[in-house]
């Protein structure tokens, strides 16, 4: 067989053996296997990587605030800490982790350290419970006042966070300072007060409770700005109806009081009202008076040197003025006696007749 016959017989050629043909359609299945593998791989990755990205994304709301924490410590400084609302980016835990605050919502604690055991139906429904024969302290909570007596305190704290940083990353949990501090006010308050005045004066107490809680949170600088607060004062269950008794004393004590005082107050406008009256006309009196005098006392000045020069001339001229003044008011007829040169009396003798009877009618045949 020459070269050229086999080159141009493939037939002759020798065959591949079977196994050699597996072989190869092995591998190119497994390359085919692992082309596919790569892509699902690669797909995974970029699924992870889009998750990894956008997990970091956060959505802080209109009332809180947010805080960025790299590695457990607060990222930026200053104002910059603080995240405001709306989405925000950092990196997935555990590189970073962002804290949310709610500084917008007001924060309620309530202290019931002074305050009787109720059941939660029974505070619910606004319930007292039974009175017992005596107090009972393992189960209910009381309050000494300054004067050694008992009464149930209970107060209600509202507050916003006004340092969202301080108050976050400077206590292990603020709520539960802010918790002990009213507490803590609460007993001092009571401490400090007498009972009546703890009872009879809850806005008096209420003021000491917000005074010492407002010491309390500037001294640990809590970074909180309190709310209207609300408390109740009520006397020990056994003896709440004597301190009603006292406290409806009181006041009936007070409304006589406020009696007396109006009636005291209308009398004595009254009087000093009829006082400035007699006091007006005592004093237009007493200016008359005083003109009158003054008037009189010019007269008889102006009279002086008259008299002087020749006083019988004066005094008889003195009295026919006075004469002439009684005289002309007179209505009837007048009759003038002067004294006898010699000083004796005169005799006057008048006659009068009887007054004439009236006419009689005559009469008839």
């Amino acid at each position: 067989m020459n070269e050229s016959e086999n080159k141009t017989d493939p037939g002759k050629f020798p065959q591949p053996a079977p196994h050699e043909t597996a072989v190869d359609t092995g591998s190119q299945a497994l390359e085919e296997a692992l082309r596919s593998s790569f892509v699902i791989v690669k797909a995974v990755l970029v699924v992870m990587l889009v998750v990894f990205i956008f997990s970091g994304v956060r959505s802080v709301g209109p009332q809180e605030r947010a805080v960025v924490l790299r590695f457990g410590k607060p990222r930026g400084t200053g104002a910059e800490q603080l995240l405001k609302p709306g989405l925000h980016w950092a990196f997935p835990y555990p590189i970073d982790d962002i804290v949310k605050i709610r500084v917008g919502e007001i924060q309620t604690v309530t202290s019931s350290v002074g305050w009787y055991s109720q059941t939660p139906e029974q505070e619910l429904a606004g319930v007292e419970p039974p009175a017992l024969p005596s107090l009972n302290p393992s189960s209910e909570g009381y309050a000494l006042t300054g004067d050694g007596n008992i009464v149930h305190v209970k107060a209600t704290m509202r507050y916003r966070i006004s340092d969202p940083l301080a108050y976050e990353f400077n206590f292990t949990n603020a709520a539960q300072i802010a918790q002990n501090i009213l507490n803590n006010a609460l007993v001092y308050a009571a401490a400090h007060s007498t009972v009546d005045y703890a009872l009879l004066n809850s806005a008096g107490l209420k003021e000491k409770i917000i005074a010492r809680v407002s010491q309390q949170i500037s001294e640990r600088k809590l970074g909180i700005t309190l709310e209207p607060m609300d408390i109740a004062v009520v006397p020990p269950m056994t003896v709440k109806a004597a301190f009603r008794a006292v406290l409806d004393a009181e006041q009936d004590k007070s409304s006589a009081v406020l009696a007396a005082q109006r009636y005291a107050g209308t009398n004595v406008l009254a009087a000093q009202a009829e006082a400035n009256i007699l006091t007006n006309v005592a004093q237009a009196e007493r200016a008359n008076l005083v003109l009158n005098i003054a008037q009189e006392a010019k007269t008889f000045s102006n009279l002086l040197p008259q008299y002087q020069i020749n006083p019988e001339l004066l005094r008889q001229r003195l009295l026919t003025e006075t004469w002439q003044r009684i005289l002309t008011n007179a209505a009837v007829d007048k009759f003038f006696l002067p004294d006898r040169a010699d000083g004796k009396p005169r005799e006057l003798r008048l006659l009068l007749n009887r007054e004439p009877r009236a006419p009689q009618p005559q009469s008839q045949p």
